[in-house]
């Protein structure tokens, strides 16, 4: 990936308040990883049939409600609205993948059986993974609570070169973002059932008008001292893709 392209995508992604991710985005984290604070995304994406939204919506609610009944922590529910319509994300953040995978279904064998068969006949492909939290990179502020608009980047390293980027995210990345008037950062990384080369940007946006203005980062930096940063990760990077997402509160007890 030529830097010219690198700065395009970055330009575009980091020209919101950012908070895979903060108080708006997915998670609100604590600055460092403690015992018993999330240090895992257990992410579940679903890509549902055309037209399907309103029969998969409330089968969404009633695997919430059979959570909550179990006092088991319930996801947030993102719904894609700009880049793969039908797509939501469900996140779990979790302290303990062991725990996680052992805590079992949140109804009875039988009940479980019906639903998972209810929803499937909505659902065209759904992928599960965990994600690495990365709290240490992680920006939060009042400002980021009330967004409910998340752009969610994918960043594809080249093999081989993940200590880079991450490097480059902790050393530069981050630093800027600091000085910036940014909502808030959380970054994740693919781990089990997902790549170690895919890094996780989830950035909360105040409006869509917002994704129009300059970034904060050509804004705190000016644009020569901002190009040099992004040269830094030339051919460290890969591909990347991103989407929009709003946050369905209402899905959600």
């Amino acid at each position: 990936m030529t830097s010219e392209r690198l700065n395009k995508f970055l330009r575009n992604v980091l020209c919101a308040p950012i908070a895979v991710a903060a108080a708006a985005a997915f998670v609100s984290l604590p600055a460092s990883a403690q015992d018993g604070q999330p240090a895992w995304l257990d992410v579940a994406i679903v890509q549902i049939k055309p037209g399907h939204a309103p029969d998969f919506e409330p089968l969404v609610g009633e695997l919430m409600q059979a959570l909550q009944a179990a006092g088991r922590q319930t996801p947030q529910v993102f719904e894609v609205v700009l880049g793969r319509p039908g797509e939501y994300h469900l996140v779990t953040p979790v302290a303990s993948i062991a725990a996680n995978e052992m805590a079992g279904p949140p109804m009875e064998q039988a009940q479980m059986a019906v639903w998972t068969q209810r929803i499937t006949q909505h659902v065209d492909s759904v992928r599960f993974f965990y994600a690495r939290l990365h709290p240490e990179h992680g920006i939060q502020t009042d400002a980021g609570g009330s967004a409910e608009i998340m752009v969610l980047q994918t960043i594809r390293t080249v093999a081989g070169m993940q200590n880079e980027y991450a490097e480059w995210v902790a050393d530069y990345l981050v630093p800027a973002l600091r000085e910036t008037d940014i909502a808030g950062h959380t970054l994740s990384s693919g781990a089990f059932g997902d790549s170690s080369q895919n890094f996780y940007h989830a950035t909360p946006v105040s409006g869509w008008d917002y994704l129009d203005m300059e970034g904060p980062l050509q804004r705190s930096m000016g644009q020569a001292a901002y190009d040099r940063m992004i040269d830094r990760v030339d051919g460290v990077v890969e591909s990347n893709s991103m989407v929009v997402a709003r946050m369905r509160g209402d899905l959600q007890p």
